[in-house]
């Protein structure tokens, strides 16, 4: 009741500030144009670090459908030094998606004109969609989750029912602008910050343990496990924990069940790196085992194999949706009986699951530089 409220009063509002029951008109105006070319677009995504990199193939498609725009991106205060040297956007303005933010947001847009074309790509309504009729930009395209008549009459276009991957979802957002989104090329994801190469003499393989909820991390013990095989029976490689800084007790407790003798092959980077840094870490990894998470998004964009854990989420709206044969996924049932037997629900991906999907990817490599991860007796064959 309380969020319905807030729709109401946001529409009472724009119908008062724009003298107009709703901005469908802008329809029939987008429609009429004979060219449809916008000099200044404003583009939001202001969620998380996951939902940002799955905009970036179709913010990507955008700035290459309008080379000549002055294209701005409105991110959350979190990704800012993140995304400030990106080259698919001319300037970044953070918002933290509260109304009382709302007159500066509108402040920093103006600062460029006012904008041809707002698309909203992850936001939350329905202050996105308010400030964007309130920087008086003449198109409002969104990506809706769910139907509210109270938000689809203040849109020029938007996307509701679409059954498919998010990355794919946003792309069918802009398509009508003319965005080139059939090619194999159109769904990859983009890091905005520059990334160096480097060589190695060992492989490295990531754990991300943590996650936006409880329910989503894998057992700290089961990542333990996984962690002993590799140690055990290979003396190079190393494990790289990473994270945020809410993650650190998970690192905590990974680290007291994991015997003294392997510490000094963990590198312990939870709640040590920013966003660029964490994403040359993950650049360096061979493999990084995670839940649905930011991180696992950064692996898949710099193209590093994952091994993905699903129970609760959906693999096929938010897991891999590119280079299919460096990605392994993971899926749990998550059934009743299941919630009777286990403590945790993600406890039904079991650590011999993941152990046998590590071993699968690294036994070329690992047979190509005489490592050992359990398969100490083969030969490579001609």
């Amino acid at each position: 009741m309380k969020q319905y409220l807030k729709y109401k009063a946001v529409d009472l509002f724009l119908r008062i500030y724009t003298k107009s029951e709703n901005f469908e008109k802008s329809r029939d105006n987008f429609n009429e144009l004979e060219e449809k070319n916008f000099s200044y677009i404003v583009i939001y995504s202001t969620t998380a670090l996951g939902d940002f990199l799955m905009n970036t193939p179709a913010i990507h498609a955008i700035r290459n459908r309008f080379k000549n725009a002055f294209i701005t991106l409105i991110c959350h205060p979190k990704l800012e030094s993140f995304l400030k040297s990106g080259n698919d956007w001319d300037k970044v303005i953070t918002w933290s998606n509260k109304i009382h933010h709302v007159p500066a947001l509108l402040k920093k847009i103006r600062e460029s004109g006012k904008p041809d074309l707002a698309i909203i790509l992850h936001s939350h309504a329905p202050y996105d969609y308010l400030s964007a009729i309130m920087s008086g930009t003449k198109f409002i395209f969104r990506d809706n989750y769910f139907e509210n008549k109270l938000i689809e009459k203040w849109l020029t276009n938007y996307v509701e029912s679409f059954r498919g991957h998010l990355i794919q979802r946003k792309l069918e957002l802009v398509k009508i602008l003319g965005c080139e989104v059939a090619s194999k090329s159109s769904i990859e994801m983009r890091v905005p910050c520059h990334i160096n190469s480097i060589k190695k003499d060992h492989l490295s393989i990531g754990f991300q343990m943590g996650a936006s909820s409880s329910e989503r991390c894998w057992p700290v013990r089961n990542f333990f496990q996984v962690a002993s095989h590799i140690l055990n029976n290979d003396s190079t490689t190393k494990i790289v924990l990473v994270g945020s800084p809410d993650d650190i007790y998970l690192q905590q407790e990974f680290i007291k069940l994991l015997p003294s003798e392997f510490h000094c092959r963990v590198s312990q980077l939870i709640g040590k790196t920013t966003l660029v840094e964490l994403t040359q870490t993950i650049n360096e990894l061979d493999l990084l085992v995670t839940g649905d998470t930011g991180p696992m998004h950064i692996a898949i964009a710099l193209k590093v194999p994952t091994i993905s854990l699903f129970v609760t989420a959906n693999p096929f709206s938010t897991g891999p949706h590119q280079d299919p044969e460096i990605h392994r996924i993971i899926i749990g049932s998550s059934l009743a009986i299941n919630y009777k037997k286990h403590t945790h629900i993600m406890e039904i991906i079991s650590p011999d699951i993941v152990i046998s999907e590590v071993n699968n990817i690294f036994l070329g490599a690992v047979l190509d530089k005489s490592f050992d991860l359990g398969y100490p007796n083969e030969k490579k064959s001609d």
